[in-house]
């Protein structure tokens, strides 16, 4: 005797609701923890976030701060080195000016150290 799809589908209707049921129990699972998995990352996503932009702003404050610091040194030692030209010039102009109107004793003689000597 064989038997109808029909006849098929009403004896065993109720393996079909049951495995229909399981079925939908599963992927009602899988889907939660789908989401659970998402959220997951998803906070893990936003603290990395968050830690990444505080030390990108500590960061970035102490390297402008360190910035400002060298470029005042700077300033600093380039006044400095304008103001040791400057004693360097003066003390070149009074050694000049000393070599100038001052006469060398060599051996016992005396040289004018104001004449050109061709």
């Amino acid at each position: 005797m064989a038997q109808t799809p029909q006849q098929f589908f009403e004896k065993n209707m109720k393996w079909f609701a049951l495995a229909f049921l399981c079925l939908f129990l599963f992927k009602s699972v899988q889907t939660c923890n789908r989401k659970m998995v998402t959220r997951i990352t998803e906070k893990e996503y936003i603290h990395t976030i968050d830690s990444l932009t505080k030390k990108y702003d500590i960061l970035e404050k102490s390297s402008s701060d360190t910035i400002k610091k060298l470029h005042f040194e700077i300033k600093l030692q380039t006044e400095k080195a304008g103001e040791a030209d400057k004693r360097a010039t003066a003390v070149q102009s009074v050694a000049e000016k000393m070599r100038a109107n001052t006469t060398v004793n060599v051996r016992g003689a005396q040289i004018d150290t104001t004449r050109k000597i061709r």
